[in-house]
């Protein structure tokens, strides 16, 4: 049996790095998470082959520790997602923006996926709108899916994805989106290029000082991602992103999360979806 390492963390290491956190990335944790630190960081100390938190830290923070500050930033992230979760969202897309799109006589729309994770909620995003917009009425659909995890990305951008995590996809959207993997890949589905040429995959750092964003977007989810901010990082955050919504366009939220006092010029239609005045 081979013994792991176990390592302890001072409340001095656990202060210095839930600083660093908040400083790299706005996620504000709490004494409660000091398990989540051990068990996350754990994993980069054996990587480095360091002895304490402190040491970690220590070269975090140094000039020859510039490029672990990336596998820092994606160890401490959360990235529960799935297919079509919180599936009302995507009834709402379907039944009232989609009508609403015809309506105006639109030619094409855009969707931002802000903290995309693993690609879920983009791609059902983008399998929504191109089965009920593109493919009946030739109305072009874009896409933009963003987080601040590199590692997560990187498995969106490939798009390949085992049995349990294609569950929840309608077995009729599966045969037309999805590859079903043979032989050595069998049990795995990946992407079609159908919906690789909708949803373009980009790092962001939703506490950089500028976004390299130019367009704006008719629907942006940012859901089950600011629960991780502090108070002021909410407000700050939903603000540039609800900037980036044309007007009447639709800012949907997680289900535990509110924009109550936090953005002005959003009304509350239903279902934490939110429209832009």
């Amino acid at each position: 049996m081979i013994e792991i390492k176990k390592f302890t963390l001072s409340d001095e290491e656990f202060n210095k790095l839930r600083r660093l956190v908040f400083d790299a990335a706005g996620i504000s944790l709490s004494d409660a998470k000091r398990e989540l630190v051990i068990s996350r960081f754990s994993r980069r100390l054996r990587a480095l082959n360091l002895s304490t938190f402190g040491e970690y830290y220590n070269f975090v923070i140094s000039p020859d520790g510039q490029s672990e500050m990336q596998n820092f930033v994606n160890s401490i992230t959360t990235n529960k997602t799935d297919f079509f979760r919180e599936p009302h969202h995507f009834d709402f897309l379907r039944d009232h923006f989609v009508p609403e799109c015809l309506r105006l006589g639109r030619r094409e729309v855009r969707v931002w996926s802000a903290g995309c994770s693993t690609g879920e909620e983009p791609y059902s995003a983008a399998m929504t709108l191109h089965t009920h917009l593109t493919e009946p009425h030739g109305i072009r659909v874009k896409v933009l899916a963003t987080d601040i995890d590199t590692s997560v990305l990187d498995a969106a951008r490939n798009g390949i994805y085992d049995e349990r995590q294609i569950k929840p996809i309608p077995e009729e959207m599966l045969r037309k989106y999805f590859l079903r993997g043979k032989e050595d890949s069998a049990g795995l589905y990946k992407v079609k290029d159908v919906l690789r040429e909708i949803v373009t995959f980009r790092q962001l750092n939703f506490i950089a000082e500028n976004y390299p964003i130019s367009a704006v977007f008719d629907v942006v989810f940012c859901r089950n991602v600011i629960i991780y901010f502090s108070a002021e990082t909410k407000k700050r955050v939903l603000t540039r992103l609800s900037g980036y919504l044309t007007r009447g366009g639709y800012f949907i939220i997680g289900h535990s999360e509110t924009l109550f006092d936090m953005v002005d010029g959003l009304t509350y239609l239903k279902n934490t979806i939110y429209r832009k005045d």
